[in-house]
């Protein structure tokens, strides 16, 4: 039984809206306020990632078929007020007074921004409110946008990575992704009858050797999206449930324990991240990217050295001192974030140099460091200390 004090729970589209109609599902979300605000009532504090504004805007306007970006914009900015005024409707009668929540992934990637978004969020949690958590369609926007000048993430690309970097970053302690399956099978239970449910996951090896594809009909997450989200919120020391909404109180459910699918880290295969490592570590946005080689890699993942200028191969972005930059190797798998000692531009002019070269070429509040080990993060660690305690 797992006893959290402050519980992120997320709904995807088709927890939110009927499918094929469209229509808000009524009886299905009355259940999920009534168990949320059961628990309010036992102390513990709740904070809601939903999803369904889009589906919501679409029934609303009669739109059919595949969306543009801008009309997926306009049935954000019709449906948002709708979902809102629903929850308003179902909370009311149940006690509780609800907060809208709208943020871009700005708002985690800028340190000022996420601290503001923080405080205030503590403040309503403090208030008794039930905050909600939507990403502000209107005005993001999906993908990586490389303009020659800057990259930077412009969306959280499904409500599945909000949800983890809310709980990772307010400090929740229970993260419960409610989806019409209940959890993660060893393979797809629509096409395989043998497929069985898998209970538990306790390292982030088994976590990330789940292989799964496919989408809903209406949202833009799947289960990989929800592997995904688990595995950040890991990191932040946060346990996930993936379970089924589609029955009685559906969140009282995942935290039994007897339902759905548990990620949590074994205390050997656990890693502590603090506040300032959260947001640079599992930041949604970045302003950069850097490519190591492989010796620069072996060598950050030992945990025996800073990056430094000799390992770096490529340079993206136009990023600053301070600013967030992602590591990645040549392959392109990430490997790791983390704060830059030096600007974009003289990164460039000494990329593949040893430190004494490149000093003369880098300005007196550059660091000899690319990222000194002290404002990094590196996603393997945690895979090498599984491997010293032979999990």
């Amino acid at each position: 039984m797992i006893h959290p004090s402050r519980i992120v729970i997320k709904l995807g589209t088709q927890v939110v809206v009927e499918q094929p109609s469209g229509l808000p599902a009524l009886e299905r979300l009355g259940a999920i306020v009534n168990d949320i605000a059961q628990l309010k009532s036992k102390g513990h504090e709740v904070i809601l990632v939903s999803s369904g504004a889009v589906g919501m805007g679409r029934q609303a306007l009669q739109l059919n078929g595949p969306l543009e970006l801008p009309q997926k914009q306009a049935c954000a900015a019709v449906g948002q007020s709708r979902l809102m005024a629903l929850y308003d409707q179902l909370c009311t009668t149940v006690g509780m007074t609800i907060a809208q929540v709208l943020v871009t992934s700005q708002d985690f990637t800028n340190r000022t921004a996420y601290l503001n978004l923080k405080n205030s969020c503590e403040e309503l949690l403090a208030l008794g409110t039930l905050p909600i958590f939507n990403e502000n369609d209107v005005v993001s926007v999906a993908g990586i946008r490389d303009t020659g000048a800057q990259t930077e993430m412009k969306s959280f690309d499904d409500n599945d990575k909000l949800s983890a970097l809310v709980a990772g970053k307010l400090s929740a302690t229970t993260l419960v992704i409610l989806t019409n399956v209940d959890g993660v099978y060893t393979d797809n239970p629509n096409n395989n009858p043998n497929a069985e449910r898998i209970a538990r996951i306790e390292t982030l090896p088994h976590l990330t050797s789940i292989s799964c594809t496919g989408t809903s009909a209406l949202g833009r997450g799947g289960m990989a999206s929800k592997l995904e989200a688990a595995k950040i919120a890991a990191l932040c020391g946060v346990t996930t449930v993936i379970t089924s909404a589609m029955r009685p109180s559906p969140v009282s459910a995942a935290l039994s324990g007897s339902y759905g699918t548990t990620i949590a880290m074994t205390q050997a295969s656990s890693t502590s991240l603090s506040g300032r490592e959260r947001w640079f570590g599992v930041s949604s946005g970045f302003c950069g990217i850097v490519t190591i080689d492989m010796q620069a890699r072996h060598s950050l993942e030992r945990g025996a050295r800073s990056l430094l200028p000799v390992g770096v191969t490529k340079v993206e972005g136009d990023f600053s001192i301070g600013d967030v930059i992602s590591i990645v190797d040549e392959s392109g798998e990430e490997v790791g974030r983390g704060l830059s000692g030096q600007k974009a531009s003289s990164l460039r002019k000494v990329a593949g140099m040893r430190t004494t070269q490149a000093r003369e070429l880098l300005g007196d509040d550059e660091k000899d460091e690319v990222v000194h080990r002290d404002n990094l993060v590196v996603f393997a660690e945690v895979r090498e200390e599984e491997a010293t305690h032979g999990a």
